[in-house]
C-alpha cells in the first residue's frame, strides 16, 4: 500500500480531517524513531511503518463515544455522515482496530494488518517487532495531532474513551506497561524521551 492508494482510503471513507491530522502527526512520531533506530544499527522496514501510521485510524468514527457530527471541526455533508452511520453499523461492535485489521488483510495486507492491529490501547503485551513498539508508542504520544506526554495523553484518554463499567485496575496496569515500553525504547537508543 502506497500513500496514493492511501489517501484514496481518505476519500472514499470520509475520514474525519482531524483524525487525518492525527494520523500524520503519529506518522511523523513513528518517522523520526524509526530513523533514530536505524542510526543505531537496527532493521527497521520505515515505509511500512510510515504508511502504517497514516491508515492506523482510518476507521477510527466507529468507536466515537459521542457521535454528534456537530461537534466535528469541518464542513459536514450527508455524504459524510451516511458513510460514518455505515461505518459504525458494519464495525460498531468490533471496533476500529479490528475492522481495519479485517480490512487490509482482505486486501492482502497481512504484515500491514498485523502491524496496524497492534496499536490497541491492550495489545502492549503482544508487540514484538520494533514496528509494532514504534507504532504503538507513537500513537499513545499524539493526543488529536499534538505531541503530549504519555501521562497527559492517559488522562484526556480517560476522559473521552473511558466508559461506565471499565476495568479501572487494567487501565492502570496498561499504563503503566506502556510508560516501560517508553523506557525501554529510549533506553535501546541512549537517550530521553521525546
Amino acid at each position: 500500500m502506497n500513500k496514493e492508494e492511501i489517501f484514496k482510503l481518505y476519500k472514499k471513507y470520509h475520514v474525519p480531517v482531524h483524525v487525518v491530522s492525527h494520523m500524520n502527526q503519529v506518522k511523523n512520531i513513528c518517522d523520526i524513531l524509526a530513523d533514530k533506530f536505524i542510526k543505531k544499527g537496527h532493521k527497521i522496514n520505515k515505509k511500512t511503518l510510515s504508511n502504517a501510521a497514516l491508515v492506523h485510524d482510518l476507521f477510527r468514527v466507529c468507536d466515537f463515544r459521542d457521535f454528534d457530527p456537530k461537534k466535528i471541526d469541518q464542513k459536514i455533508t450527508k455524504e459524510d455522515i451516511k458513510v460514518w452511520t455505515h461505518l459504525r453499523e458494519k464495525y460498531g461492535k468490533i471496533g476500529h482496530v479490528k475492522a481495519i485489521g479485517d480490512f487490509l488483510r482482505n486486501k492482502g495486507e497481512t504484515t500491514f494488518a498485523t502491524l496496524v492491529e497492534r496499536h490497541d490501547f491492550y495489545n502492549v503485551d503482544k508487540l514484538k517487532t520494533l514496528e509494532e513498539k514504534i507504532l504503538f508508542y507513537a500513537d499513545k504520544r499524539v493526543d488529536h495531532d499534538v505531541i503530549v506526554s504519555l501521562k497527559k495523553r492517559f488522562s484526556e484518554g480517560t476522559k473521552r474513551n473511558a466508559k461506565k463499567g471499565d476495568n479501572e485496575p487494567l487501565r492502570i496496569e496498561t499504563q503503566n506497561k506502556i510508560l516501560k515500553l517508553e523506557k525501554e525504547i529510549f533506553s535501546i537508543l541512549g537517550e530521553s524521551a521525546l
